[in-house]
């Protein structure tokens, strides 16, 4: 339970001089009509219950959601995530030297900071460019940089398959030189039919919040990982019973490999999938003793918060307890409504999850809790409370399942509210 006091005397200080300014610059005012949806352009969000599978294509981009990974609510019941693809025009930081974007192909994916139960799947069109000289990267919010993306097969389609634990800001790039990166194989001898197998790598000399480098195989299939970068790195396997990722797991089991691979020699292209391609440092088990659950190397689960007909998300990431931020979020609203960590609930909106310090992926969610919004100008704002300033933050809006507002964002020196977004409801 948090306790508000001190925040709370700061906050009638602060009150006096922050409704000066609750109406966001440049937004745009939307009219919402019971029954109806909201035709604005933007993109719609798809809800998928930790009791249910989906497959949604975004930008070309095609993500499918195993059943079972939406983690449950804080009630140990079914939980519920709103996904949403958009395109970002800036990106979080510059590329690494060498690359560029393949024609546009960037999305930011969402829910952001936000650790799934089990991997989802995604295929990423390749466009016909040569696999040699093509890597897809996402933006590690921990790190604060751009991390490979293991391929794990390439598709008869033209599209190669990924496998994450997170979501978040994904670009395509076409290197100026050939990749210098090894693979991992597992080959299908080791594994058995009607599983699903997720190979975890993380490095030896980093942190378990650095790249988790992730890559599957069904069926009996070999388990591919490729376009892993050279080095030393502790291996995870993970099998989940199941023929699909539509029908839900009966039995989730992990083995960590004793020791480490030191992986050296740089993957040579074939003339087709990954078959061809020579250059694998290859696993070979023996004697593997699995264990029940799911494994460690997969990070913290992140327990699923509230949606609804509104609901306004602001996430982070707070590395470490030196450097950590405390973001607030606010609702403002007709008469005097004004929902925040002091004032969780009011209306027929609460704030059901409130951050402060700990480490990790930081959330704050705002939502209603029925279908029936009232009348009036509302504003979503953001706040820096205290701790390090300058931090990224992310903030998600959804109204009638499109998302209206996703900003990413940071409050420096001298400021201390970030206005998101401003609608109206008649």
């Amino acid at each position: 339970m948090r306790t508000c006091f001190n925040k709370a005397i700061l906050w009638a200080f602060l009150s006096s001089f922050a409704l000066v300014s609750c109406i966001g610059d440049g937004d745009d005012t939307l009219v919402l009509e019971e029954g109806s949806r909201i035709e604005s352009g933007k993109d719609e969000t798809r809800i998928v219950s930790s009791s249910e599978s989906a497959t949604f294509v975004r930008s070309g981009f095609t993500i499918t959601v195993p059943h079972g990974a939406v983690p449950y609510n804080d009630q140990g019941k079914d939980g519920k995530v709103s996904f949403s693809v958009t395109k970002y025009e800036n990106l979080p930081a510059e590329l690494p030297a060498g690359t560029s974007v393949i024609r546009d192909a960037n999305i930011k994916a969402e829910p952001m900071n936000f650790t799934f139960n089990s991997p989802l799947t995604i295929k990423i069109p390749t466009q016909g460019e040569d696999l040699s000289k093509v890597a897809l990267l996402r933006y590690n919010e921990f790190t604060n940089s751009w991390e490979e993306v293991p391929f794990s097969s390439i598709n008869d389609d033209g599209t190669v398959s990924v496998s994450v634990i997170e979501l978040g800001y994904f670009v395509l790039v076409r290197k100026t030189s050939e990749n210098r990166l090894g693979g991992v194989r597992i080959k299908k001898e080791y594994l058995s039919e009607d599983y699903y197998y997720y190979l975890t790598l993380t490095p030896v000399n980093g942190s378990e919040n650095e790249a988790k480098r992730i890559a599957f195989a069904a069926n009996g299939e070999d388990l591919h990982m490729a376009n892993l970068p050279l080095g030393n790195y502790r291996v995870t396997l993970t099998r989940e019973l199941r023929k699909t990722l539509g029908e839900a797991s009966s039995k989730t089991e992990y083995y960590t490999v004793s020791g480490t691979i030191n992986v050296t020699t740089t993957l040579i292209k074939g003339n087709g999938g990954y078959e061809t391609y020579s250059g694998w440092r290859d696993i070979t088990l023996s004697d593997i003793y699995w264990q029940t659950g799911r494994p460690d190397a997969w990070g913290t689960v992140t327990t699923t918060y509230g949606t609804g007909k509104f609901q306004a998300t602001l996430t982070w990431v707070n590395a470490s307890a030196s450097s950590y931020t405390d973001y607030d979020l606010h609702l403002y609203g007709p008469d005097d409504l004004h929902v925040f960590f002091s004032n969780k609930q009011e209306g027929v909106f609460e704030l059901d999850r409130d951050w402060i310090s700990d480490v990790g992926n930081a959330t704050e969610n705002i939502y209603n809790v029925n279908d029936v919004i009232p009348s009036g100008t509302y504003t979503v704002k953001v706040h820096h409370y205290s701790g390090t300033v300058g931090k990224r933050y992310n903030c998600r809006v959804i109204i009638d399942g499109v998302v209206v507002k996703s900003v990413t964002g940071a409050i420096g020196q001298n400021k201390q509210f970030d206005d998101i977004y401003t609608f109206t409801v008649e």
